[in-house]
């Protein structure tokens, strides 16, 4: 699990021959979504897969031998920072999914000092968050307190069925926060921070995870 995450070109470097015409329809529907509701490009996607444990579900935060293994379903967001926050020390974020009815889209302006999620609510975005104050918490540590945010436009498309012991939390919560590092100009996210950000950030929402 060493290294950083890796950054690739071509969905022919992450999916198979046989899923590689669905999921081009899938990406090219993502992006021609984000040009058509923020009037812009996006600028990268941010994709983490969703995983089967081959030898049982919930053992890993238990701290219990697991053997997990990735998967073709995944989360893909589309991200741009070409956003202006409202207010000096706060940074927006945007964010919507292509399946709207089920979620529909929010727009925050957060403080530069905390990320607030209340995991008493069932909301959709509340996984962002939990991504997101997790990057901000490993950048700040590496780039000091004062670290500034960047403002961000993201739509997202995921796969994962929910709730069907798949990892879908932790693929969306993993795809939040790479794609946060990678919009504040980490270009070598480490797979091992990332993991470890992953693991802790899930829990902000109330949910048991080991990563």
């Amino acid at each position: 699990m060493s290294g950083p995450v890796p950054t690739v070109n071509a969905l022919s470097d992450i999916y198979t021959t046989q899923a590689l015409a669905d999921q081009g329809v899938r990406w090219n529907n993502l992006l021609e979504k984000f040009q058509a509701r923020y009037g812009s490009p996006a600028q990268f996607v941010a994709r983490s897969p969703g995983r089967v444990n081959i030898i049982g579900e919930h053992i890993d935060y238990s701290l219990y031998s697991c053997l997990p293994m990735a998967i073709v379903p995944d989360v893909i967001i589309a991200v741009s920072t070409d956003v202006t926050p409202s207010d000096e020390g706060t940074y927006k974020i945007r964010i919507a999914n292509v399946d709207e009815q089920r979620f529909p889209a929010r727009e925050f302006d957060i403080p530069d000092s905390e990320v607030e999620i209340d995991a008493t609510k069932h909301e959709w975005t509340n996984y962002l968050k939990s991504g997101l104050r997790g990057a901000l918490e490993l950048l700040r540590k590496k780039y000091g307190s004062n670290f500034k945010p960047k403002s961000m436009q993201m739509l997202m498309d995921g796969t994962v069925p929910a709730g069907g012991g798949l990892s879908s939390s932790a693929a969306f919560v993993s795809t939040s926060a790479l794609a946060v590092m990678v919009a504040n100009g980490e270009t070598d996210v480490s797979k091992k921070e990332l993991t470890e950000v992953a693991i802790v950030s899930e829990r902000a929402v109330g949910v048991n995870s080991g990563g």
